[in-house]
C-alpha cells in the first residue's frame, strides 16, 4: 500500500484485556466507554475494541443460515455500541456490512478467503458502496473503472470517503467496465495493502475522527478473480441493499437511547423533577426506539425481496430512524440546557453523531429523492 506523506498514522487505542467469554455489553461498558472522548476529540481508532466485538460475535450474526434473525441481532449489538460511541457504532456497521457482502457473495472464493476472519474481527474493513448505491439510484456515477487482464482486473479511480480502513484492512466496492450505463458492473473486495492503493487523509469531520475515514485512490490496482463478489453488480446490489440499510438502524437506536439516558441522568441530578414543556421526553424516546427496532425486525424477514416497493419500505423506516436520532438528541440539548451547551459535553457529541446518522448513505436527502419517485 502506498502511504508516503499522504496520510499521517492515526492514534490507535492500546491493547485491552482479552475478550474471550465477554458479551458485547461488557466490552462496551469496560473497554469502549473510557475511550469515547478520545475517539471523538483525538481521533483515536478503537482497534482492540473492534476486534473484541468481533470475538463476541457482533459481526457474525447475519452471516449464518438465518440471516433475517441475524440482522436483528446485529442491529441490537450495534445499538449497544452506539449508546457509548457513535463513531464506533459506525465502524461496527462498516465491518458488519463487509461481512454481509462476503456472506452473500455469488462467487464462493472471497467468502472462503475472508468471511471467517472478517466475521470474527480478526480482519477489519469497510464498505465502499456509498458511491455505487447512489449510482444505481441515478444520483452519481461509478468512481472506479476497470479492464480485464489475465487472472483478474486492473482498476483505477478515486472514492472520496471510505471508513474503517487501515494498511491491513479490506473494503468492497463496485467498478465499471466500459463506458455508458449499459456496461458491466463488477463488485469486488479490495485489499488496502495491494500495490497502487493509497489512503489519503480527509476531514476534519464534526464527529468521525476516530473512524479512519479516508479518500481511496486506486492506480492500476490488480484485483484477482478470487476477490470478485459478483460480475453483475446491477442485479446483485438489490439483493443485499435492504440488509445494508437495515444494519444502519443500530446507529439510530444507539443515538436515541443515549439521549434518553442523558436526560434521565440529568433529571436525577435535579431530583427527578418533571419537565412539562419538552416536546419529547426520555420515555417517549425509548418508546419510539423500541417501535423502530420492532419495525426493523419485520422488515428483516423480507430482506431478500429485490423489488423497489420492499426497498422503499426499508427506506421509510430508515428515514424515521434518522428523524428519531435528530429529535432525541435535540431533546437532550433542551433538557440539559446550559449544562449541555459546552463544547466537550456528551450531549454535544451525541447531537453531532445524530447528524451523521442523517447524512450517511442513504442520507435523508437520498431517501426523500427515492421516495418522491415512487414505486
Amino acid at each position: 500500500m502506498s502511504l508516503g506523506v499522504e496520510i499521517a498514522a492515526p492514534p490507535t487505542s492500546p491493547p485491552l484485556a482479552g475478550a474471550a467469554g465477554r458479551s458485547v455489553a461488557e466490552i462496551v461498558a469496560r473497554d469502549l466507554v473510557p475511550l469515547a472522548r478520545a475517539i471523538d476529540e483525538d481521533g483515536l481508532y478503537p482497534d482492540p475494541v473492534m476486534r473484541h466485538l468481533g470475538a463476541a460475535g457482533a459481526y457474525a450474526h447475519h452471516t449464518g443460515a438465518h440471516p433475517a434473525g441475524g440482522l436483528v441481532a446485529a442491529i441490537a449489538d450495534m445499538a449497544t455500541v452506539g449508546t457509548a460511541c457513535g463513531s464506533t457504532a459506525f465502524c461496527t456497521w462498516c465491518q458488519g456490512a463487509l461481512a454481509w457482502y462476503l456472506a452473500r457473495s455469488e462467487n464462493p472464493a472471497p467468502r472462503q478467503k475472508w468471511l471467517a476472519a472478517v466475521a470474527a474481527g480478526q480482519t477489519l474493513g469497510g464498505t465502499g458502496l456509498s458511491n455505487p448505491m447512489k449510482t444505481f439510484s441515478k444520483l452519481d456515477r461509478l468512481a472506479f473503472t476497470g479492464e480485464r487482464v489475465p487472472g483478474g482486473w486492473r482498476v483505477s479511480g478515486r472514492l472520496p470517503w471510505v471508513s474503517n480502513l487501515g494498511p491491513d484492512h479490506l473494503f468492497a466496492s463496485v467498478f465499471a467496465v466500459g463506458d455508458g450505463e449499459g456496461g458491466q458492473r463488477i463488485m469486488a473486495v479490495f485489499d488496502c495493502a495491494a500495490d497502487g492503493v493509497s489512503l489519503v487523509e480527509v476531514g476534519p469531520f464534526l464527529a468521525l475522527e476516530g473512524t479512519r475515514t479516508y479518500a481511496v485512490l486506486l492506480r492500476d490496482v490488480f484485483v484477482p478473480d478470487d476477490a470478485v463478489i459478483t460480475e453483475d453488480a446491477a442485479r446483485f446490489v438489490p439483493t443485499i441493499r435492504q440488509g445494508f440499510v437495515l444494519l444502519q438502524f443500530g446507529m439510530a437506536l444507539g443515538a436515541a437511547r443515549a439521549a434518553a439516558a442523558l436526560m434521565r441522568k440529568d433529571a436525577k441530578l435535579l431530583g427527578d423533577k418533571p419537565v412539562a414543556v419538552l416536546p419529547l421526553d426520555a420515555d417517549a424516546i425509548e418508546a419510539r426506539a423500541n417501535a423502530l427496532a420492532a419495525r426493523a425486525a419485520v422488515l428483516a424477514a423480507s430482506h431478500e425481496d429485490p423489488s423497489r416497493g420492499a426497498f422503499l419500505e426499508v427506506l421509510r423506516a430508515r428515514l424515521d430512524g434518522a428523524w428519531l436520532a435528530l429529535e432525541a438528541t435535540q431533546a437532550a440539548v433542551l433538557a440539559l440546557g446550559a449544562r449541555g451547551y459546552m463544547r466537550r459535553s456528551e450531549v454535544h457529541r451525541r447531537q453531532r453523531e445524530a447528524q451523521f446518522v442523517a447524512i450517511v448513505t442513504p442520507s435523508v436527502k437520498h431517501i426523500l429523492t427515492e421516495l418522491s419517485r415512487g414505486v
